[in-house]
């Protein structure tokens, strides 16, 4: 089983259809609750358009909001496209105030995508090269960095094909993974040795590991500190394939942050005061709860009584959403607040959620669900106020929108939310929903933000409307979470 590497949640999506959600009108002037202007980001001729989930950051405070967009070529890459579902060449892009810049991508390559920008508009990301992997055929890509309207190739790590960035600071420091030449039968990804690097002024570096043969950088924050996953040993591993722990780098030394007992232990995130967060099996590799590390201190975060939780982002403040098990192992969106789990439930008679991300101000969104099987396009896009009960965002949009908001993947500290609409014509993308600021209409909505609007109501659709996030060329998060997913979804009574 593969190691988690951009902290993506193995969630296969079906192609079930989800009626379009319309209302007279948004409640939010009546029950107090801010309304959100749709501002929708074009594509570069194709059909979709694309963005990274699970708390990577693809939003920043200035308002930049960062994916990739597809055109109309197709992609040169049919047996093995670069988005599963999705055979077209994407670009990565940028967008603020309407205005959507092309990135491009490397001389060769065809296709880019975007992984994470810093305050100060530095954006990590991922571009094809043009060349094959020569031992398995397939195509290669390097991780970039976008700076002052540049395209740096960040290289590879010994002689390897492939590298991937996963999170840069505002000092341009960019992390991620490399291969190297060196064949490994237990490589995280594909066939070679798997490292994390930190890359800074045009070196990159190889952080070592916690004593296995691959690691991975998922998190890098404004001080230089580094999270991540790593072997610590030949010992196989169920759900990871080799012994796993989680990992700081820092001062030129990696640290394990230890375990709950069981072989696999993970970040997922970092937060500008050293502080990570992230999941560990306990003994057996059956139970799976969230953890917060803490100047040196491993704490279990706990679960609502189930036997699964994780915990997928971190404050500056030391706030963490993700989710946890209820005793009858129905996901739930959670928030721990100094030790204390506070659960945020889900929408309506919807049985499961999950919280993705948080501001400085407390503000959580994130997805619900109507079952923790997650395979249904019957997903809604939510927001929580300082741990209150979740709000479906498609009620606090003007309802001429016509979008309908699954996923809410990232909010910013001026209440700003990148999110995953799906179209009335099939398609799919990132939107962007913008705070009213007091401009609600009398009637409780509040206009749109000029862009152009899809008039026709949802049709079926093939699309996996999750972006880059499921798509082949990326190695697979522990079979901890899918495992999990199927053992309680299908012990579960069927729903009305």
């Amino acid at each position: 089983m593969l190691l988690k590497l951009l902290i993506i949640l193995n969630i296969a999506l079906s192609t079930l259809v989800y009626p379009f959600l319309t209302t007279a009108q948004s409640p939010a002037a009546a029950s107090g609750q801010t309304a959100y202007n749709v501002v929708f980001t074009p594509t570069f001729g194709g059909t979709d358009s694309h963005i990274f989930r699970d708390g990577a950051h693809v939003l920043n405070n200035a308002g930049t909001l960062i994916g990739s967009a597809d055109t109309a070529q197709p992609d040169p890459y049919p047996e093995n496209c670069f988005n599963d579902g999705d055979c077209h060449i994407a670009r990565a892009f940028s967008f603020r105030r309407g205005q959507t810049t092309n990135l491009g991508s490397m001389p060769g390559g065809a296709n880019s995508e975007t992984s994470w920008i810093t305050p100060n508009g530095l954006i990590a990301g991922n571009s094809q090269n043009g060349m094959k992997d020569p031992l398995s055929g397939d195509w290669n890509m390097h991780g970039v960095l976008w700076k002052h309207g540049e395209l740096i190739d960040l290289g590879t790590l010994d002689g390897g094909h492939l590298s991937i960035a996963s999170a840069v600071n505002s000092s341009g420091e960019v992390v991620g993974l490399s291969l190297n030449s060196t064949q490994d039968p237990y490589s995280i990804w594909g066939f070679y040795q798997t490292r994390a690097y930190l890359w800074k002024d045009g070196v990159m570096r190889d952080l070592g590991t916690l004593g296995g043969p691959d690691a991975v950088a998922v998190r890098i924050n404004e001080m230089g500190q580094i999270a991540g996953s790593s072997y610590t040993s030949f010992t196989p591993s169920g759900p990871c394939g080799l012994v796993t722990g989680a990992f700081l780098w820092e001062d030129g030394k990696m640290i394990d942050l230890g375990r709950f007992g069981g072989t696999c232990t993970t970040v997922n995130d970092l937060n500008n005061r050293g502080q990570v967060v992230g999941s560990s099996l306990l003994p057996g590799d059956q139970l799976q709860h969230p953890f917060l590390w803490d100047r040196g201190k491993l704490i279990d975060l706990g679960t609502l009584g189930g036997d699964f939780g994780l915990a997928l982002a971190i404050n500056d403040s030391g706030f963490v959403v993700g989710l946890a098990a209820t005793a009858e192992n129905r996901f739930h969106a959670a928030l721990w607040i100094d030790g204390k789990l506070i659960d945020l439930r889900a929408l309506g008679i919807d049985g499961c959620s999950l919280a993705s991300s948080l501001n400085a101000q407390g503000q959580i969104v994130g997805l619900s669900s109507p079952d923790c099987s997650f395979d249904e396009l019957t997903l809604r896009a939510f927001i929580s106020e300082n741990g209150g009960p979740a709000v479906d965002l498609n009620s606090l949009i003007p309802p001429n929108s016509k979008v309908q908001l699954r996923n809410a993947l990232f909010i910013n500290d001026r209440g700003e939310i990148a999110a995953v609409g799906a179209f009335p014509d099939g398609t799919h993308g990132p939107v962007l929903l913008v705070p009213c600021n007091g401009l609600e209409t009398e009637t409780g909505g509040c206009s749109n933000a000029g862009q152009n609007l899809h008039p026709q109501t949802i049709q079926p659709s093939s699309a996996v409307p999750w972006a880059s996030d499921v798509a082949s060329h990326r190695p697979r998060f522990p079979r901890m979470w899918s495992t999990a997913v199927g053992k309680f979804s299908h012990s579960q009574p069927a729903k009305d």
